[in-house]
């Protein structure tokens, strides 16, 4: 009795100091789009050729991550022997590439696609415990984590919304885990959900680290390489430095020049 009373102590204050992390920064999310929404600048209107053209790279680049991470999630593997239902895979590694480079938006609708594949190909053998879970953590990821590199893109940037969105991405999931996995998938006695719980949370601490890390190694090469987008100022900018070199070239001495030629009495 003693024992199952400590675990329900533990289950209370874990849930809602997590509860309340979750709470306070989506706050600080709300409140940085409040201060962003009015310093933003309007953007540059593009032509017909170039909204043609950037449609179709971003309907090719999102297939692409899209069947990036379908096939990352057939490289599944336990890592731990006491929760041999936890798989590791980097199917969410395409799924952060898309909501940075494109926006949350694009990498939330990148990893439902990924799932919807996936279960059509393959079917599920977890009563769909497994796909419902990728499902909410993929999308939280790739929401927080692309909604704050959209607000801040560079390198600081994107360390911030990869750590922020990989806290809310392991506390969201405790959450889920606690009150509908776990349940779902039959665990509903204290004595075999808590270790279950912190079991899962280190199994996410790790899976998240290891995706941090490949996307912050992948991402600006591989956004590089596939040329997005067809931006006007960007080669306004590739311009400029020859604009600048032509400005700044030394002006030939006035014995040189034509006029000066012209103008010389002796002539």
């Amino acid at each position: 009795m003693t024992n199952l009373l400590g675990y329900n102590e533990v289950a209370v204050l874990a849930g809602t100091a997590l509860g309340i992390i979750i709470c306070l920064e989506w706050g600080i999310i709300v409140g940085i789009l409040v201060s962003q929404k009015r310093g933003r600048r309007t953007p540059q209107k593009r032509s017909a050729k170039e909204k043609t053209v950037y449609s179709a790279i971003f309907l090719a680049n999102t297939a692409l991550f899209s069947a990036m991470g379908v096939v990352l999630l057939y490289f599944e593997f336990p890592i731990f022997s006491a929760t041999p239902w936890l798989e590791m895979n980097f199917s969410d590694v395409p799924t952060l590439l898309a909501a940075f480079m494109y926006g949350p938006v694009t990498g939330a609708v990148v990893n439902v696609i990924k799932i919807v594949v996936k279960l059509l190909i393959s079917g599920s053998t977890t009563n769909l415990v497994g796909p419902l879970s990728n499902l909410i953590s993929g999308t939280i990821y790739a929401v927080v984590a692309g909604l704050i590199y959209k607000l801040r893109r560079n390198k600081k940037g994107a360390i911030l919304s990869l750590f922020v969105g990989s806290l809310v991405f392991c506390a969201a999931m405790w959450l889920c885990n606690q009150f509908i996995l776990l349940p779902f998938y039959g665990m509903t006695a204290q004595e075999i959900m808590m270790p279950a719980l912190w079991w899962t949370l280190l199994f996410n601490v790790i899976k998240t680290a290891a995706t941090c890390v490949i996307t912050f190694i992948l991402y600006k090469p591989l956004s590089r390489a596939l040329h997005w987008t067809i931006d006007p100022a960007r080669r306004k900018k590739k311009q400029l430095p020859q604009d600048t070199q032509q400005a700044d070239a030394p002006r030939q001495p006035d014995e040189l020049q034509p006029s000066a030629v012209s103008n010389d009495p002796e002539n």
